[in-house]
């Protein structure tokens, strides 16, 4: 079961993610409602001071209205990048669920989703798991804000209460129970287990490590024993022996040793007759 602190680190880092999505989108949202403004809200603001002169003077008529302009174009674009990273959020649950059950975070440390008995979460089981996680971790908070934006104080402080204990409800039974598993879990049917990639990934390298240093150590051995083999000294060790074998084989004492040897044959054979009678049969070959 992994451990606690690990959990959080790895929750930690997905928060980030969305953190940097949260700035890309707050600034694609300035930017947007920047050039908006620069295009429309002149032309209301020349619309109003019309309308002024010819309503006798009602200025803050003219004036609410362009007020209510600009603002509900920040609401508007804020609403729309609010529901946009929400669905981001959801989208990278899902997909990280499925994909292996890693998260960014939980795949740098080390970490992923199962379903029962250790197998992949399936399509069902990961989809519930992102919905409660988006909605008990950042999907409620997003409402209230929309809520607020909408000038529902009441409603917009509703759901920031309803956040705050979905949250807890969420991180409770993780960091107390028993099982370590958070709501998210317990109602989709998953739990989060060690990945054991990078234990896998050293027993590799270490494996492959040893077959080099072993391969290494034979070529060595190998290779001295070949050298002297094909050697210049050891073939001019066998050229010469060559050399002097055939020398002495036709050298005189050579040939005496060879006049020697048959005249001793020839000895021999005479003796061989002689005991045995002179009846002139040869005698078996000495050799």
């Amino acid at each position: 079961m992994p451990k606690t602190g690990r959990r959080i680190a790895a929750r930690a880092i997905d928060l980030a993610v969305l953190s940097l999505a949260l700035f890309l989108l707050a600034a694609l949202t300035i930017d947007a409602i920047t050039e908006k403004a620069t295009h429309v809200l002149p032309e209301q603001v020349i619309g109003a001071v019309t309308n002024v002169l010819f309503s006798a003077g009602d200025v803050g008529a003219a004036t609410d209205e362009v007020g209510d302009s600009a603002w509900n174009l920040i609401v508007s674009r804020v609403q729309t990048s609010v529901l946009i990273l929400i669905g981001f959020h959801f989208a990278y649950e899902t997909a990280a669920n499925l994909w292996q059950g890693r998260t960014l975070g939980r795949m740098l440390l080390d970490l992923r989703i199962v379903g029962p008995g250790g197998s992949k979460a399936r399509f069902g089981r990961s989809l519930w798991r992102a919905a409660v996680t988006v909605v008990c971790t950042g999907g409620l908070y997003g409402l209230a804000w929309i809520a607020l934006l909408h000038g529902s104080f009441i409603g917009g402080f509703v759901l920031w209460l309803l956040a705050v204990a979905v949250l807890v409800a969420y991180v409770a039974p993780a960091l107390f129970g028993s099982a370590r598993r958070s709501l998210g879990d317990l109602v989709a049917g998953t739990r989060t287990v060690h990945a054991g990639a990078y234990a896998t990934a050293g027993r590799t390298v270490l494996r492959a490590a040893q077959a080099g240093s072993s391969a290494a150590r034979n070529a060595a051995q190998r290779v001295p024993v070949q050298r002297l083999a094909d050697s210049y000294q050891v073939r001019r060790a066998k050229e010469t022996g060559g050399r002097w074998a055939a020398r002495a084989a036709d050298s005189e004492q050579g040939r005496r040793l060879r006049q020697l040897g048959a005249t001793a044959g020839d000895r021999f054979k005479d003796v061989y007759r002689q005991r045995r009678g002179g009846d002139g049969s040869t005698p078996p070959d000495p050799q």
